[in-house]
């Protein structure tokens, strides 16, 4: 599907618009916090928006049209600077979330998905695909416009290179069996959050809040090919939820942020299956959303 304790931190292209954070202690790679100034037509253009204006989206649709920026809610842990906090935002997916990609529509899926705008599609070529990188993000639900739990969907993933897999991914609601689960549909299979590795094993769950911010932290080691999960609630510090497991990180590849509503009753997932009709939009809120230089040992929590 394509598409020293305290360093210095160290900002690329991408984050000229970021604000600072006492709370991160490493260099960055990629930054995707919305700075307070950056409106929804920021994202439609390739000199202000953090994220590549051209995808991961549906057909004749702009990020603007996709987007929210919701006004009222906390900042989450990692958004808070000195002077001035980033803002949240909320990726949303209605009908016309169809993505077409050179093989033809994808008609399974209900996909919208950020990708950094300097994160490139070639092994190797950037530093998020070698070293020891931590790749942080914060959720949040909408009540107003809920996920359909009894779907699978894929909220943050890294998609190899060549597209045949990812190096992990982070999942809600029902897996499907094709995607590594079983596809029982129950109140406890709804409320999930999961984290698959490379080949969709799982490596952790923990229950999908309401009314929290919720956040992760994915560590890669690509030379000793392992991977590590970091969790916390609202303003807590992230703690480390798994040891190092084992973990097939080749490939290189890029991060997408967003929602992928995969079908029931499907065979492909992304050729046939059953989607309902949504009514207005469904969405998810993110928030603190950075990859960082883990390299000796640094991690942000």
């Amino acid at each position: 599907m394509r598409p020293s304790l305290l360093p210095t931190l160290l900002l690329p292209l991408t984050t000229s618009l970021a604000l600072p954070s006492p709370r991160i202690k490493c260099p960055i790679i990629f930054d995707g916090r919305v700075s307070p100034n950056l409106t929804l037509s920021s994202f439609d253009s390739n000199s202000t928006s953090p994220f590549n204006p051209q995808y991961v989206k549906g057909e004749n649709l702009t990020w603007s049209s996709i987007l929210l920026l919701p006004s009222s809610l906390p900042p989450s842990r990692f958004d808070i600077a000195q002077n001035s906090t980033s803002k949240p935002f909320e990726v949303t997916i209605n009908d016309a979330s169809l993505f077409r990609s050179y093989q033809g529509l994808q008609t399974g899926f209900r996909r919208a998905g950020l990708q950094f705008r300097d994160d490139k599609n070639v092994e190797g070529a950037d530093a998020a695909d070698r070293g020891v990188v931590t790749f942080h993000w914060s959720v949040r639900q909408d009540e107003a416009r809920g996920m359909n739990l009894s779907h699978e969907y894929m909220n943050v993933w890294h998609e190899r290179a060549d597209y045949a897999g990812n190096q992990f991914t982070f999942v809600g609601g029902v897996v499907l069996r094709q995607d590594g689960g079983d596809g029982v549909d129950s109140e406890g299979a709804r409320r999930r959050w999961t984290v698959q590795g490379a080949g969709n094993g799982v490596v952790w769950q923990t229950v999908i809040l309401e009314g929290v911010w919720q956040n992760f932290g994915i560590r890669l080691d690509y030379g000793e090919s392992t991977l590590q999960v970091l969790y916390s609630i609202d303003d807590e510090p992230l703690k480390e939820q798994t040891a190092a497991v084992r973990n097939n990180n080749t490939g290189g590849g890029q991060l997408q942020l967003g929602m992928a509503k995969k079908p029931t009753e499907t065979e492909t997932v992304v050729w046939d299956g059953y989607q309902e009709h949504i009514v207005d939009r469904e969405g998810q809120i993110y928030g603190g959303v950075f990859v960082e230089d883990s390299s000796g040992g640094c991690v942000s929590l």
